[in-house]
C-alpha cells in the first residue's frame, strides 16, 4: 500500500501535467461544503440532503463535488477529476484564482476541516478537507501549510 506521501507526490506529478507553466508546490483533495454530512443525510432524507449539497454548492463557486488543488506560487486551480483504484484522472480546469492577496483561514469540524479562500475583492469560496481513517487524514496538510494554515486535527 502507498504512503501519504506517495499519493501526495503522485497526485501533484499528475496536476503538474496540467500546469507545465509553473511549479506546482502542493496539492489537496477537496470537496464542496457539507458534502460528508449531505452524505449520512441522505441516509434520512433525500430532499434534506439536496438543499444541504445545494448550499454547499453556492459556497464552493459551483465546483464540482469533488476537486484536486493545485497551488503553484501565483495561483490556486481548482480540477475536476476520476479516481481511478490508486490514482486520479484529471477531467478539466474547473477554477482558477490568483494568490494575490488571497487569505485562507480553517475551521475544524467534526467530519471535514472548513477551508475559506478569500479575496481582497470579498470573494468567497469555501471547500472541506474531509477527514479519513489514519494517516489519510494528512493528505491536505502539506497543501494548507503551504498557504499558512495549520493542518487539520487527526
Amino acid at each position: 500500500m502507498k504512503s501519504i506521501e506517495e499519493y501526495v507526490e503522485q497526485y501533484k506529478a499528475i496536476v503538474q501535467e496540467a500546469v507545465p507553466d509553473e511549479q506546482v508546490v502542493a496539492v489537496a483533495v477537496l470537496s464542496r461544503p457539507g458534502s460528508m454530512g449531505a452524505v449520512l443525510l441522505r441516509r434520512a432524507s433525500m430532499a434534506a440532503a439536496v438543499v444541504a449539497n445545494h448550499g454547499g454548492k453556492d459556497a464552493s463557486g459551483g465546483l464540482p463535488l469533488n476537486v484536486v488543488v493545485g497551488l503553484t506560487a501565483t495561483r490556486v486551480l481548482a480540477f475536476d477529476y476520476k479516481p481511478k483504484m490508486t490514482s486520479i484522472k484529471l477531467k478539466g480546469l474547473a477554477a482558477e484564482w490568483t494568490r494575490e492577496g488571497l487569505q485562507v483561514s480553517t475551521a475544524t469540524g467534526t467530519l471535514a476541516t472548513r477551508v475559506s479562500f478569500t479575496w481582497p475583492n470579498g470573494s468567497l469560496i469555501q471547500l472541506d478537507s474531509n477527514r479519513s481513517v489514519g494517516t489519510y487524514n494528512q493528505m491536505n496538510d502539506g497543501f494548507l501549510a503551504a498557504l499558512g494554515c495549520a493542518p487539520a486535527d487527526g
